[in-house]
């Protein structure tokens, strides 16, 4: 009993953490305005497309850079984001 209980939070566990990442959206390209110190960018894709998100300090994850205010024009960046908010930011040189 307590082998199938197991089991089925298992699966049910995997599902939403697989339902998250379909979700969520990615952008490349470069980063075209940086507001509120660091704490909303504009990313304009190689389409032209701009998509802008917010960067906070807990639920974002920043690779390339220590800090949101190390963001700035110009860098190129890879932005896993959902709902306007951003869940990780790659900045690449």
């Amino acid at each position: 009993m307590l082998q199938k209980v197991v089991s089925s939070f298992t699966a049910v566990l995997f599902t939403l953490c697989l339902a998250g990442s379909i979700y969520a959206e990615e952008v490349a390209g470069k980063i075209s305005k940086v507001g509120d110190d660091g704490r909303e960018i504009t990313v304009k894709a190689k389409d032209g497309k701009e998509v802008t998100v917010k960067i906070s300090g807990s639920r974002t994850t920043l690779d390339g850079v220590k800090s949101r205010s190390d963001l700035k024009e110009g860098q190129s960046v890879t932005v896993e984001h959902e709902k306007g908010e951003a869940k990780k930011v790659k900045v690449t040189k």
